[in-house]
């Protein structure tokens, strides 16, 4: 069987989130509430082979997590601390901190993968810009372009769509298809504006998007309930360019009988679906959802 596990569920900074003092941070500090990772994707093929979906800064724990949520699955014991540690494949969607602060961590200094062990996926842009760090001696590079697709391990493949975000800077960014033998997952954890992606994608509405994608569930960004939430806090907050949720409410309205579960992840600590808040319950008589640390699909 191949399982695929939501490793996180938060924005690059996580929950709680450096310099915040917040209520929802400082609930996280005190105990009174879980730390939530920022978002990757555990894929563990059919060969019990274990592949990566963006590499953070929580990689230490998000493996922890990945052990447990497998170990629950098959009914086994997890008494015991259990790690994951043998990672055969690394993808990313792009360059931004929170989705690739974590490669460092399979060098010398922690990890000591040995050479060209483990693939490492992702646009050309990407992967030069990390080249020039001298943190790649573990991995074998391996570039991937719009509508390309890689056979990531027995049973699994990824399917690859560039979607504009923040495209004045170097990198590009991909939403992700994750192909199993009978379910299939988008992973779209980024992306600037709807007009802008279904218009580099040639469609012309989210739903006709997605459903062209043949996909069972859509993980999708879902950073800010609305702009509103970081206006305080933030001098350059109309420069952060995410979808908001109650803009893709708007546009997708209450769910059909035939739509594809669609999930919102990449979850800004100001967002206030984090909490049982009304905002979380709106979404959810939609028939949408808000993702789940640890949530696991077969497919």
């Amino acid at each position: 069987m191949t399982y695929v596990t939501l490793l996180g569920i938060a924005q690059d900074g996580g929950v709680p989130q450096a310099g915040c003092s917040c209520k929802r941070c400082m609930d996280v500090h005190n105990g009174k509430a879980p730390e939530l990772y920022p978002v990757a994707i555990g894929i563990t093929d059919d060969d019990g082979k274990y592949h990566l979906i963006e590499a953070s800064r929580t990689l230490s724990r998000q493996l922890h997590l990945w052990a447990i949520s497998i170990s629950k699955q098959r009914g086994l014991n997890n008494d015991v601390p259990v790690v994951i540690s043998q990672i055969s494949s690394v993808i990313l969607t792009h360059h931004h901190l929170g989705h690739i602060d974590g490669i460092g961590l399979f060098g010398r200094e922690v990890m000591g993968k040995p050479s060209k062990s483990i693939r490492l996926i992702s646009g050309k842009a990407v992967l030069d810009i990390l080249g020039k760090q001298s943190i790649l001696d573990p991995f074998t590079l391996e570039s991937i372009s719009n509508r390309s697709s890689v056979d990531l391990g027995k049973g699994v493949t990824l399917e690859f769509y560039r979607v504009p975000h923040r495209e004045s800077e170097l990198g590009e960014t991909y939403g992700i298809v994750i192909r199993g033998k009978t379910k299939s997952i988008l992973f779209l954890p980024d992306h600037d504006t709807y007009r802008e992606t279904l218009m580099f994608q040639n469609k012309t509405s989210i739903r006709e998007w997605i459903k062209s994608l043949e996909v069972d569930v859509a993980l999708i960004d879902g950073t800010f309930f609305t702009f509103e939430e970081i206006q305080c806090n933030r001098i350059d907050s109309k420069g952060i360019p995410h979808p908001t949720i109650s803009e893709s409410l708007e546009l997708l309205g209450r769910r059909k009988k035939d739509d594809p579960d669609i999930i919102f992840i990449h979850l800004n600590h100001t967002n206030p679906v984090i909490d049982n808040s009304a905002k979380r319950l709106e979404i959810e008589e939609l028939g949408w959802k808000i993702g789940i640390q640890g949530e696991m699909w077969v497919i």
